[in-house]
């Protein structure tokens, strides 16, 4: 069988990992994989790396509406009409790059096609293409999985909107998401939510049975003394991940375990990475944090820490960093946002708190940065919890039985 996994994203992060983890380890062996994607996709050259399969890639530059606002920011004539006009210019952008798509997936001649989605109704060309796919391939109804939460249509679009959603729903087999509530926000969306067994779920998986030890020694590289605590933030520098809350908590840690450290490593433009650096500036923590861009050996680096701080505020599907810190043994700190409790449960690898609980949060991070056994009690039990639930090979297993 030959499949074709097609996304749009313009981050690095946990799409390129899932990406990854899916064709390396997808069960059966004969099976073929073409992964379609913009050209200007940031993670693409991490997918290349981590392949351990053959599979061919095919990139495209059709023009789409977030092409188009990216080239009107800047003027404010260009960014307004582009605003306004968008419940009427977005959805011919949808329909010219559903006749656009018709080629490529004819030239591929694929007999699966699986839709890697950011969010819900996330990137356009996504939708798109599962409608190509069902007008054009005359193949078996395609799987949309996305990875973050569904947002509701604006009242200005709720009627295009639908009718986008109405026309997925027909030509889509299963909505497979990567958490139960993540699967639980479709209900904001009507047109497909009215088939609720066709909405799905299934944990993200990892594999580490073959990860090498730590090549760098971010400790010796950032000049962090050998015996000091080092906490750790892996995400994009959006908003929404919390840097604000976190960098607040550890403000008050660092009081308590003044030798503690913590490092930031994302995704971001300069001006949000920036944003960060200002909030760390103005509460006086400079000394005590370091503050990255991307880093394409953020497992190497996670391997390295004491504690994996999540505290997402607000859309948070899953929690991908999570299971990657439990497979490795690190306990996890996070907010009760989204899925992120499905992942990471109080006393099984780690705790969850509010997403406004800076006091107990610094608290429970000062008790696993002093207690070497609670520490080393929660960093064994998440790497149980990781090999019972979040395992590459139960997670491809699932999408092997759903695509066939």
């Amino acid at each position: 069988m030959k499949i074709m996994l097609y996304t749009e994203t313009y981050n690095r992060g946990g799409i390129d990992t899932f990406i990854a983890t899916l064709i390396n380890h997808w069960p059966e062996p004969e099976d073929e994989f073409v992964l379609v994607c913009n050209e200007d996709y940031p993670g693409l050259g991490v997918i290349r790396q981590r392949l351990q399969r053959p599979c061919k890639v095919v990139t495209h530059n059709i023009p789409t509406y977030a092409r188009w606002a990216e080239k009107t920011r800047g003027s404010w004539l260009l960014d307004n009409f582009r605003v306004w006009s968008s419940p009427l210019s977005r959805y011919l952008f949808i329909a010219s790059e559903t006749r656009a798509l018709r080629k490529i997936l004819l030239n591929e001649n694929c007999d699966r096609l699986m839709v890697v989605n950011g969010g819900y109704p996330g990137a356009d060309t996504c939708r798109a293409a599962g409608i190509a796919w069902g007008l054009y391939s005359g193949k078996p109804q395609s799987i949309h999985n996305f990875h973050n939460l569904g947002t509701p249509a604006s009242r200005f679009a709720r009627v295009q909107e639908d009718l986008v959603d109405s026309l997925l729903a027909r030509y889509t087999k299963a909505f497979v998401t990567v958490s139960r509530a993540a699967a639980e926000s479709l209900s904001v969306r009507p047109e497909i939510f009215a088939d609720r067994d066709r909405i799905r779920f299934v944990y993200n998986g990892l594999d580490f049975s073959e990860q090498a030890p730590p090549v760098a020694d971010i400790r010796n590289e950032l000049g962090i003394p050998a015996g000091a605590p080092l906490c750790l933030m892996l995400g994009t520098y959006e908003p929404r991940k919390g840097h604000s809350f976190l960098l607040q908590v550890f403000q008050k840690v660092v009081q308590r375990v003044p030798q503690a450290r913590f490092l930031i490593c994302g995704h971001g433009n300069d001006s949000e990475i920036g944003a960060v650096k200002g909030i760390v500036q103005n509460l006086g923590i400079a000394s005590s944090v370091h503050v990255l861009d991307f880093r394409p050996d953020a497992i190497q680096i996670l391997r390295q820490a004491d504690l994996l701080l999540v505290g997402s505020q607000e859309f948070e599907s899953f929690g991908l960093t999570c299971v990657e810190a439990m497979a490795n043994r690190i306990p996890v700190l996070a907010t009760r946002v989204g899925g992120l409790p499905e992942v990471v449960q109080d006393g099984d690898g780690g705790f969850t708190f509010e997403k406004d609980d800076a006091d107990g949060y610094a608290d429970q991070m000062v008790q696993l940065l002093l207690d070497k056994e609670l520490h080393a009690e929660q960093g064994r039990k998440g790497y149980e919890r990781y090999r019972r639930l979040f395992t590459a090979q139960r997670m491809t297993e699932q999408y092997a039985k759903l695509i066939r």
